[in-house]
């Protein structure tokens, strides 16, 4: 059932294991059951099913009621999730405030100041081509993209979205080079015509079959094809210069392309 799949991957993303979930969603379809029926349901072992409705009273998902015969399970609301996903946000919130000083002092033990200008960086998986979208977003000022596709249609709307919602609380200013005659206003949201601009090259003059991004001193080259998901990122001030340049070149003899 899609309603299934639905609660299944919300709390798989807050770290619920699958049996766990599947041990609640039976709970709740069944109504009050003991650890003896949840197995027999679940075809989960015993042992097993006790240690998933811990977790499941851990985060105040389940009660436990004790009776002359034995222990009786309920299901109680998924809203009760709301505190796990609050203590989510905090550790976040702390880690992000923490990395600062993770970067400096990794920067000192690598030798400080003496750190070669030019490096390389390799990403692999989708949490990899997610982690070099998101250092788009520490642009200075501005970044420019040879764009094979939008962002949504390589990886999940949620983070595409995210990602365009930081560009524009950063107030960075980006354009997109693209083959697509057509831009759809849902497929860029959300959107500030201000930051943002698309414009559309002939795909005789320049065909657009690799994503390359452009911005800081990087220059990042991304491979989206499913199998094959790597970035690499280039710290390379002078080759992020000659791209900039041949992106203003292209970009020079390119159409601008209307949202609708």
């Amino acid at each position: 059932m899609e309603q299934v799949k639905i609660i299944a991957t919300y709390l798989e993303k807050l770290g619920i294991e699958p049996d766990t979930t599947k041990i609640y969603i039976e709970l709740v379809k069944a109504g009050p059951s003991s650890a003896l029926q949840l197995a027999k349901i679940t075809v989960i072992s015993r042992t097993q099913v006790y240690r998933h409705l811990e977790v499941l009273q851990q985060h105040g998902l389940a009660s436990a009621e004790q009776l002359s015969y034995g222990t009786l399970y309920r299901a109680l609301p998924l809203e009760n999730i709301e505190g796990l996903v609050a203590n989510r946000e905090a550790e976040a919130a702390a880690i992000r405030r923490n990395l600062g000083g993770m970067v400096q002092a990794l920067h000192l033990l690598a030798g400080g100041g003496n750190s070669p200008k030019a490096t390389v960086q390799h990403y692999y998986g989708v949490a990899g081509l997610k982690q070099v979208n998101w250092n788009l977003t520490k642009a200075k000022g501005s970044f420019s993209v040879f764009e094979a596709a939008r962002l949504s249609q390589h990886l999940d709307q949620a983070f595409a979205r995210r990602c365009r919602e930081q560009c524009i609380q950063q107030g960075i200013h980006t354009r997109d080079l693209t083959n697509s005659l057509t831009i759809k206003h849902k497929e860029v949201e959300p959107l500030d015509r201000t930051l943002s601009q698309y414009r559309h090259i002939d795909p005789d003059l320049l065909t657009i079959t690799f994503e390359v991004y452009i911005y800081n001193d990087v220059v990042t080259l991304l491979d989206y094809q499913q199998g094959n998901e790597m970035a690499i990122e280039m710290h390379h001030p002078s080759f992020n210069k000659m791209m900039q340049q041949l992106f203003n070149a292209m970009w020079a003899v390119s159409l601008p392309l209307e949202i609708k």
